[in-house]
């Protein structure tokens, strides 16, 4: 099954690789923002943490232009030329702009990102010839290496290159990344449109019952805020976490690279058996046992971050755990609804999540810590997400169960009349 469910091996073979090297120039800068942003521009570590956020603003503005053209065959087009969009914006920023004006493109350059993503997954789509389910499988787990190669190679670009020049090298190479994008699916763009696109198939319907999933419906905002809690504490990982690991521990580029990218590498590798894990024992019950490890973890960040191999080890139980939210929380909004509407709010609501924990967390940094914020500072910071995480979980699992227990009672009641 997972074989066919990105078409032939030539294509499923391209999609993969235009996915991974699309997804790298996203993170590439997280873990270096203090070079790129306090070192270069001065700026507070509020204002350069707002770096890996902004960009989710411009997403929203690229939904128009997506909804313009849906129903139409425009997906490799799309590919090409919001590639060759986001490489131009990707090396305006090497320039000295300044700040403000360097968070005025990144915001545009995340209406190119969205734009580009969403066009290759529909090529994941058109391609997966009745499999849908599969191929979206299949295709976050180039998306989520893509993002923790694009972390560490960010570090080790900047460790490499002299001071002032980190910038010039790392957005240069950034937009080389999404050049590569374009010329691949300009070169194989007719393979890609030897496609048709596939027949509107529901992802919930793959390996499981189609009516019985219509009749028995979970609310869908549960899922909604379980999706929001994990990109909200997501963002402290690719955020707020590199500037303490370089100003408070003194972290050099490669480590923070590292330390950030390990737990992206492992949610790649662990959503496929993650996967297989909830259809064994149940995707809520998945998702309660990771919502408790990774809020845990989480709030072991705030005491860990001055050795660095404890801190690893938590990296890597972050990593696990979050894995298997992924898997569990794209299992159980699909139950909520229609899989295409379902998915899009999922989408939405975990891009809403990341931007406003990012905000939040430098609102939180700011209060507590002024513009040099303390060891104390950051671990309190973390201990509120975790806390937040932890009861989200806690409350959105209580009311899936009741609404389950509900819908049993009236099925049961319906089948007796």
């Amino acid at each position: 099954m997972y074989a066919s469910g990105l078409g032939s091996t030539d294509v499923r073979t391209l999609i993969v690789l235009l996915i991974f090297l699309s997804a790298m120039p996203d993170t590439m800068a997280a873990p270096v923002v203090k070079e790129l942003f306090m070192d270069r521009y001065g700026a507070s570590p509020g204002l350069a943490q707002m770096f890996n956020g902004i960009n989710l603003l411009g997403a929203f503005a690229a939904l128009p232009l997506l909804w313009f053209v849906r129903g139409k065959n425009h997906s490799v087009a799309l590919v090409i030329w919001g590639s060759i969009a986001d490489a131009l914006l990707l090396a305006v920023m090497a320039l000295p702009l300044g700040l403000e004006w360097t968070l005025v493109v990144r915001a545009l350059e995340g209406v190119t990102d969205v734009i580009v993503f969403a066009a290759l997954f529909d090529l994941v789509r058109r391609s997966s010839r009745g499999h849908v389910g599969a191929g979206m499988g299949i295709a976050s787990t180039p998306l989520l290496m893509g993002l923790g190669f694009g972390a560490m190679f960010g570090g080790l670009v900047v460790r490499q290159s002299a001071g002032g020049a980190s910038a010039n090298w790392l957005f240069g190479l950034s937009a080389v990344l999404s050049i590569f994008v374009a010329g691949i699916a300009f070169i194989a763009r007719q393979r890609f449109e030897a496609f048709e696109p596939s027949a509107d198939i529901d992802i919930s319907n793959s390996g499981t019952n189609t009516k019985s999933n219509a009749q028995v419906r979970d609310p869908m905002w549960p899922s909604l805020a379980m999706t929001f809690s994990d990109r909200a504490t997501g963002g402290l990982i690719t955020g707020t976490l590199p500037i303490a690991l370089s100003q408070v521990f003194g972290y050099s580029p490669l480590v923070r690279g590292l330390l950030v990218g390990l737990p992206l590498l492992l949610m790649a590798l662990g959503t496929g058996p993650a996967g297989w894990l909830c259809d064994r024992i149940g995707s809520l019950r998945v998702r309660i046992f990771a919502g408790v490890a990774y809020a845990a973890s989480f709030a072991l960040l705030s005491v860990a971050g001055d050795q660095a191999i404890p801190l690893g080890i938590v990296m890597v139980i972050i990593g696990i755990s979050a894995s298997a939210l992924f898997s569990s929380s794209i299992s159980l909004v699909i139950r909520s609804g229609p899989a295409t509407m379902a998915l899009g709010a999922f989408r939405g609501a975990g891009d809403l999540g990341f931007l406003s924990g990012t905000a939040f967390s430098v609102f939180l940094l700011s209060s507590l810590g002024g513009e040099s914020p303390t060891y104390s500072n950051y671990a309190a910071v973390l201990t509120i997400f975790a806390v937040f995480h932890a009861l989200t979980t806690l409350i959105t699992g209580v009311a899936l169960k009741l609404s389950r227990s509900r819908n049993a009672t009236l099925s049961n009641s319906s089948a007796t009349n």
